[in-house]
């Protein structure tokens, strides 16, 4: 009699691990885009953008890091939060009203909305790739 067993717990594993570097890599697609799109006036608000796993970074740190110019893996103590999410984020005092402020003038490039909408564009994208990706992980496993 041959019998077939569920792993459960092994599958969800797994779709999850698989699912959560399609959404990194995806996030870190948008936050390309959302990079080239982010108002410029020193470049710290375009050098703190970040994409991280689990929870959002230290707000205090990345700034820090990006208003000094120093790389941001300086600005990470390289842990992961255990919340399963892949947050994209901008940190600086002023990120949130520089997104949200539709009348600000951006002489030196850039324009409001500049996380939103790269986002928007790419995110029926990222989450099939995060699809594929789970399935061949899964498949894979078998």
């Amino acid at each position: 009699m041959a019998k077939d067993k569920w792993r459960i717990k092994e599958a969800v594993k797994i779709a999850e691990e698989a699912g959560l570097k399609a959404l990194r890599t995806g996030a870190e697609a948008i936050l390309t885009e959302a990079i080239d799109e982010t108002p410029i006036d020193t470049g710290t608000l375009r050098r703190s953008g970040t994409v991280t796993v689990g929870a959002l970074p230290d707000g205090v740190q990345v700034y820090e890091a990006a208003a000094s110019g120093s790389s941001m893996k300086d600005a990470f103590s390289g842990l992961e939060g255990k919340e399963k999410a892949v947050y994209i984020s901008f940190n600086t005092p002023y990120a949130r009203r520089q997104h949200e402020e539709l009348d600000y003038n951006h002489p030196r490039g850039g324009k409001a909305k500049y996380l939103e909408d790269p986002f928007n564009r790419l995110k029926k994208k990222v989450v099939k790739m995060a699809e594929l990706r789970i399935k061949k992980a899964l498949q894979d496993a078998e």
